[in-house]
């Protein structure tokens, strides 16, 4: 079924109710919501022959706009891709030709890379601004019917990070993603009546989703467009916010560290904190506030949620810390595997590779059967990658990865991308990043270089670092730098050991305020 048809209901049955508020800006009910919806899918069908399974890619602020064409996009068969404004031009080059992209809508602020996309990618028939496509929607009937759609039918691409660095192209069913946002709202006890902020973006599954499950209640749905621990303050006390469906512990922080937390009052908030293994000083920091607090575990490749508790049944009064829940198969199932022989381990009390299969994981990554086929084993079971612990009562406790990514502030972010970058700069012989403890985001990579000049480790900090943020995003490059006389690798040179490496990050924990920092001082610092 075609996800358009919960906006369309929503429409009929709250047609006055507000939908979406743009962050402080304006907001629309649902019978406004829809016909724009209705406008922008007559235009897309129209001028630039959009239908079934061509690819709309968005570069837009999260608001009432970016929504209703979502839901345009799928109104006519379409699928929606919201390209990551954080990203390189080069990595949003290649997701607009992996997936065929047939139309671009910017905003003003990405005009630039938007003409860029426009002369790289001869699959581009029509770009629009933000500004074009409502002076085209003036006066276009807000009438299309609803193209009918299989579960199997994508809804979505939605682009993330890849262990070599390359983004994969995660296809959303419609037939996944209503049963996911569905289930999700249903364990968390939500309605009608809630308003819900959402600070996770439409470039990431989470903000997807959130454009479902709140449609789907005919509920409200409260932008806060990016991250910023003010605005959000401002929003929870003047736009009567009760949910925050998913947040993650380095926005946690920052609201924890503001001035207006003080006085801040959340009775009545419910809200999961995911994304990475939750301290308990972020769960008591919520519920002294009145939040209800449970905990996820997800990923884009799930829609997005594995594991949790029941805020309905109150399951987050029994959660063990740093716990991510129980596997929940309204979800999906789960099981855990030997990552070394493919073994099955049964019971409590061990630890594996996490592999999902089920009506809400995806079917693979588009135009891509080669990471497709090598994620998903005989059984249909994809595996995450992820490693967690199970205990006797099972409960899951996620334990790192498999593979060289660590989670950043919510984010997954490749470490062997930061290798390869510094490898590229000519005076680094060799180099191995693993992830270190950090005080606000969790984790950061940890740069140990084999370096050509005879200089001091502030002095390789320095031009390094240069050297990240002007070929990678800013916020993936590394926050600690050590200098080494060689990398230790296997035997055969084919990998580094990343055990020994992590072994020298032990204990030691870079600070907010150390900025990008070196190991010798972090040392120094704390003898």
């Amino acid at each position: 079924m075609n996800l358009t048809w919960f906006l369309e209901k929503a429409s009929w049955e709250h047609p006055d109710k507000e939908a979406v508020v743009d962050g402080g800006g304006p907001s629309v009910t649902y019978s406004e919501l829809r016909d724009l919806s209705g406008r922008i899918s007559n235009v897309l069908a129209d001028e630039a022959g959009v239908g079934w399974d061509d690819v709309v890619v968005t570069l837009m602020p999260d608001d009432h706009l970016h929504v209703a064409t979502f839901y345009a996009a799928m109104r006519i068969g379409g699928v929606f891709s919201g390209l990551n404004r954080r990203a390189t031009k080069e990595k949003l080059v290649a997701d607009v030709e992996r997936c065929g992209a047939k139309v671009l809508i910017a905003s003003p602020d990405y005009t630039g890379i938007a003409e860029h996309l426009r002369s790289s990618c001869p699959t581009l028939g029509l770009v629009l601004t933000t500004e074009e496509l409502r002076e085209r929607c003036s006066g276009v009937s807000a009438e299309r019917k609803i193209v009918s759609r299989a579960g199997t039918d994508a809804a979505a691409v939605n682009f993330t990070a890849g262990t070599s660095g390359a983004s994969k192209g995660v296809v959303m069913p419609h037939g996944s993603l209503g049963p996911s946002a569905m289930a999700s709202v249903l364990h968390a006890g939500l309605s009608s009546r809630t308003r819900n902020l959402s600070v996770v973006s439409m470039f990431h599954s989470g903000g997807i989703i959130d454009c479902i499950r709140f449609v789907f209640l005919g509920g409200t749905i409260v932008w806060s467009d990016g991250w910023d621990a003010g605005r959000v303050v401002d929003l929870l006390r003047a736009r009567g916010v009760n949910s925050i469906f998913h947040i993650v512990p380095t926005m946690v922080r920052d609201l924890m560290a503001h001035p207006g937390w003080a006085d801040l009052d959340l009775d009545g908030l419910k809200t999961h904190v995911a994304g990475e293994p939750v301290p308990q000083d972020v769960f008591d920091g919520l519920r002294a506030k009145g939040a209800q607090v449970g905990t996820l575990y997800g990923m884009t490749e799930s829609m997005s949620i594995v594991s949790g508790v029941s805020l309905y049944y109150g399951e987050e009064q029994g959660l063990p810390p740093l716990s991510s829940g129980r596997p929940d198969r309204d979800f999906c199932e789960l099981k855990l595997a030997d990552p070394v022989t493919g073994e099955t381990l049964e019971g409590g009390d061990v630890e594996g590779e996490v592999c999902i299969r089920g009506e809400v994981v995806t079917p693979g990554y588009f135009n891509d059967p080669e990471r497709t086929a090598d994620a998903t084993d005989e059984e249909g079971f994809l595996h995450t990658r992820d490693n967690a612990y199970r205990d006797q009562d099972g409960w899951l406790y996620i334990r790192g990865r498999t593979d060289d990514l660590i989670l950043t502030g919510g984010e997954k972010l490749s470490l062997l991308e930061i290798d390869e970058c510094l490898l590229a700069h000519p005076k680094v012989k060799d180099t191995g990043s693993v992830g270190v403890e950090h005080e606000r985001f969790g984790t950061v990579p940890a740069a140990f270089v084999v370096f050509e000049d005879d200089v001091d480790e502030a002095a390789i900090r320095d031009e390094l670092d240069a050297w990240c943020v002007a070929r990678i995003e800013r916020w993936k490059r590394p926050r600690l730098y050590a200098r080494v006389d060689e990398i230790p690798r296997t035997a055969a040179k084919r990998t580094k050991m990343n055990a020994a490496l992590r072994d020298e990050v032990e204990g030691l924990l870079v600070r907010e305020a150390d900025g990008v920092t070196t190991i010798g001082a972090l040392r120094a610092a704390t003898r």
